[in-house]
């Protein structure tokens, strides 16, 4: 099993030494490490192919919602066309320009089309990491995708504030927690929905501790496929606000995850494997040091994610290095001025 101590990775404090002067040529960092890691260049074309492959599903998946709302059902050869792109961009795509693509400039994004693409590319993520066969993958995937069809059926109103319980009264706390059940009972009317598919909308609210919703439903006997769809649908909820709450930054998120795994809402298992595929700061981040100077996360180190492998591309006035240079934070040679990451700063582009 693998367990990641995410406290670890809380970014340090503001307060550290004078910015280290550095050149291009850094002495202070460790001989390169032996894996070929990839240039910045390479990074950004992944990054560019990821940000084009959202936009083509971001439309795929409308589509099916726009359906949804016009006429009251699920097109299910849409649903299945909108699987399949996403199953193939799953599998073709690195993890960890996907994921910053889908995470970038979420804030505040309630569209439940967007919602259902996050969680439906990240659940198969998850899933092909615990090597589920490819029937169980698109399962998964299928019910991600339809995971909250039913709060079309809730009102708006209560749909964008359902996570600001104090403005709620208990019968509108009520009704939002109807959704996982309404849109297995649309489902189920429509038919051509196996009854794995209903099981996992059902209960991807059934937290493990008992604290979720249908009161009657037993966390503790969630299948894996489950507790993936309620991993990956906490963590977008928490990135984006969908539902009303105030966004975090993904590293944030991450840490809000792990303490609901410690506090056996969530499946520590998941979680972990969640956190150790993506990193505590993702493949294609960029960050700010304790030098103020900036770079790139260019590879995790597995061993200790808060301390991954970076290029600094700027100095901390801002000016570019004219040579860019790679340094492994786990790894510095000149350990009584260590580089840390201090912050991750958002892409608007």
């Amino acid at each position: 099993m693998v367990v990641v101590d995410l406290a670890r990775g809380i970014a340090p404090n503001s307060q550290h030494d004078a910015p280290i002067p550095v050149s291009a040529t850094d002495p202070t960092s460790p001989a390169q490490p032996s894996k070929a890691l990839k240039p910045l260049a390479q990074l950004n074309e992944e990054y560019a192919q990821a940000k084009l492959a959202k936009q083509q599903l971001t439309r795929a998946v409308q589509s099916v919602f726009t359906t949804i709302s016009q006429t009251g059902t699920v097109n299910t050869q849409q649903a299945a066309e909108a699987v399949q792109e996403i199953t193939i961009v799953a599998r073709t795509l690195t993890h960890s320009s996907l994921f910053i693509a889908l995470s970038q400039n979420q804030a505040g994004d309630s569209k439940l089309s967007q919602h259902a693409l996050t969680t439906c590319t990240l659940s198969l993520i998850l899933g092909q990491a615990l090597q589920f066969n490819p029937l169980e993958l698109q399962e998964l995937a299928t019910a991600a995708l339809l995971h909250d069809v039913g709060l079309l059926e809730i009102r708006p109103a209560i749909r964008h504030r359902a996570h600001i319980m104090s403005d709620l009264s208990q019968a509108k706390k009520d009704e939002f927690e109807t959704h996982p059940s309404r849109g297995v009972l649309t489902l189920q009317r429509q038919g051509g929905f196996d009854s794995s598919i209903l099981h996992l909308i059902a209960n991807h609210h059934a937290y493990l501790d008992d604290s979720g919703y249908p009161k009657e439903a037993r966390g503790e006997f969630t299948s894996d496929r489950t507790r993936i769809l309620m991993v990956v649908d906490r963590y977008d909820e928490l990135l984006t606000g969908f539902g009303g709450t105030t966004p975090l930054t993904a590293h944030q998120t991450f840490q809000r995850l792990y303490h609901e795994a410690q506090t056996r809402k969530l499946d520590e298992r998941i979680v972990s494997t969640f956190i150790a595929l993506i990193g505590i700061y993702p493949v294609h981040s960029h960050v700010r040091l304790n030098t103020q100077e900036l770079a790139v996360v260019t590879e995790l180190n597995q061993a200790q994610l808060h301390q991954p492998i970076i290029t600094i591309t700027h100095q901390a006035v801002g000016k570019e290095y004219p040579d860019p240079f790679v340094i492994n934070l786990a790894h510095q040679v000149d350990a009584s001025h260590p580089r840390a990451i201090e912050t991750i700063i958002s892409l608007h582009n």
